[in-house]
C-alpha cells in the first residue's frame, strides 16, 4: 500500500484524520463499536459519484446544449461502475462478520455461496495502522469453493474515514473487471460464454471542509473498458476529474475528462480523435463547457476548439467553434452572444476551476499503472 503514497494526496490538499482503531472483540462476541469504525472505510455515493447538469423546472426551454448531455452520459457510465462497487461493498459488510482476527486487526466475511453467479464470495476490512497511507484496507474476493487460500480480489481499496463526519474522508477504490473475467474463464464451466465487462476502473477520492465550503474531489481512470452490452466495441480509456464545492447556499460542480473516439459523422473518417471536455455549472444548471479535439482524421497539426454556455434549462445560449493548424487560426464560427454566459463569459481557467492538467504527472502515471495492472501485489 505504501506504493500508493505518491498519489494518495491528490484526493484533497487539506488534512484528513483517520479514525482510531482498537483491539476490539473477537471470539464469540463482535465489538459493534469497532465494527462500525471499520465499516466507515467503505466509500459512500456522495464521496465518489459525479453530478451532471439538470434542467430546472420553470426555466425557459430552448435548443438543448451539446456538452452537458454528452458529459452526463460519461458521468452516468462512471457512476454505474461506482454504484456497483458501493452497493456490493455495503451489502456484504452489512452482514455480521464471520470472524475477527485481533492479531491482524481484520474483520472477515464469508466465504458465502454466490447467489447470482459461480462459486463463493468473501470480503475483508483490515486496520493497517496509523503508519499507512490508508488506515483501512478492504476487498471483495471470489473463490471457486470454501478454500480461503484460493480467493481472488475483484474489488479492492483503502480509506481514511473521518471519525466525526460520515461523508468526509479520503481513499482509493478499484473495480477489476479483468480479474473477474479471468476468474470466470478459469473456474466457471460456462464462464467463457458469459457476457462480462472488461477492463479496470480506479478512483482516488476525498471530501472535507475547506474555508469556502465542503469540497469533493475525485480523480479516476478507466482502462481497456468494454461493456458486456457492447462486447464488439473498441476498448475505451478515460481520465476523469470531478469536483464539487458546496458552501451551503450554492453548489459548483466541475468535470474534466479526456478520451479517444471518432468525432466525425462521415463514415469514411473512422480514426479516433483525442478529445477533452471540461465544464463547470452552478446548482446543477447554468454553466460553461470547453472542448478540444486533435489527431485522428483531423489534419496534421490541426486542433478544433469549442466553447458552449447554457442556461438553467440547459438551453444553449452561446456556441463557438474554432480550428487552428500549427497555432494559426484557420476557421471560426459562433452563434449567440457571449454576454449571455454571465459569470461564464470568463474561461474556466480564469475562474480558477481545477482541471486534469493540474493533476501532477506522477499521480497520473501511478493511477494509470493501477488501472492497467490491477491490485498491487504487496
Amino acid at each position: 500500500m505504501k506504493a500508493l503514497a505518491k498519489y494518495a494526496g491528490i484526493a484533497l490538499s487539506v488534512g484528513i484524520v483517520g479514525c482510531g482503531g482498537g483491539d476490539g472483540g473477537g471470539g464469540d462476541t463482535i465489538d459493534q463499536t469497532l465494527l462500525a469504525q471499520y465499516r466507515a472505510a467503505v466509500p459512500s455515493e456522495t464521496q465518489i459519484m459525479a453530478s451532471s447538469p439538470k434542467a430546472q423546472s420553470g426555466a425557459k426551454v430552448g435548443d438543448p446544449a451539446i456538452y452537458p448531455v454528452g458529459s452526463a452520459d460519461i458521468a452516468l457510465g462512471i457512476n454505474g461502475s461506482v454504484g456497483y462497487i458501493i452497493e456490493s461493498l455495503e451489502f456484504i459488510v452489512s452482514i455480521e462478520p464471520t470472524v475477527y482476527n485481533s492479531d491482524t486487526k481484520e474483520f472477515f466475511w464469508g466465504p458465502y455461496m454466490a447467489q447470482d453467479g459461480f462459486g463463493t464470495i468473501a470480503a475483508y476490512i483490515k486496520d493497517a495502522g496509523e503508519g499507512e497511507e490508508f488506515r483501512y484496507h478492504y476487498a471483495i474476493l471470489r473463490g471457486k469453493d470454501n478454500d480461503v487460500a484460493g480467493l481472488v480480489p475483484v474489488i479492492w481499496g483503502g480509506a481514511n474515514p473521518d471519525p466525526d463526519t460520515k461523508e468526509h474522508g479520503s481513499g482509493i477504490t478499484l473495480f477489476d473487471f479483468e480479474a473477474n473475467h479471468a476468474f470466470e474463464t478459469a473456474n466457471n464451466p460456462n464462464g467463457a460464454n458469459m457476457p462480462m465487462d472488461r477492463g479496470r476502473f480506479v478512483a482516488v477520492y476525498g471530501k472535507d471542509t475547506t474555508d469556502t465550503g465542503d469540497l469533493t474531489l475525485v480523480f479516476a481512470a478507466l482502462r481497456g473498458f468494454v461493456s458486456k452490452d457492447k462486447p464488439d466495441a473498441q476498448p475505451a480509456d478515460l481520465d476523469y476529474l470531478y469536483g464539487r464545492l458546496d458552501d451551503g447556499t450554492n453548489k459548483v460542480d466541475f468535470i474534466d475528462w479526456k478520451s479517444a473516439f471518432d468525432v466525425h459523422e462521415d463514415p469514411a473518417k473512422t480514426k479516433p480523435e483525442d478529445v477533452g471536455v471540461r465544464l463547470a455549472f452552478v446548482n446543477e444548471g447554468q454553466g460553461r463547457a470547453e472542448a478540444q479535439a486533435s489527431g485522428g482524421d483531423l489534419t496534421s497539426g490541426q486542433v478544433a476548439d469549442a466553447i458552449e454556455c447554457w442556461d438553467n434549462a440547459l438551453a444553449q445560449s452561446y456556441l463557438s467553434f474554432k480550428t487552428s493548424t500549427n497555432g494559426m487560426e484557420d476557421g471560426a464560427v459562433s452563434d449567440g452572444d457571449l454576454a449571455s454566459c454571465g459569470l461564464f463569459q470568463a474561461s474556466l481557467s480564469e475562474l480558477g476551476v481545477p482541471a486534469l492538467a493540474d493533476v501532477p504527472a506522477e499521480y497520473k502515471a501511478a493511477l494509470d499503472q493501477l488501472a492497467k495492472n490491477g491490485v498491487p501485489q504487496d
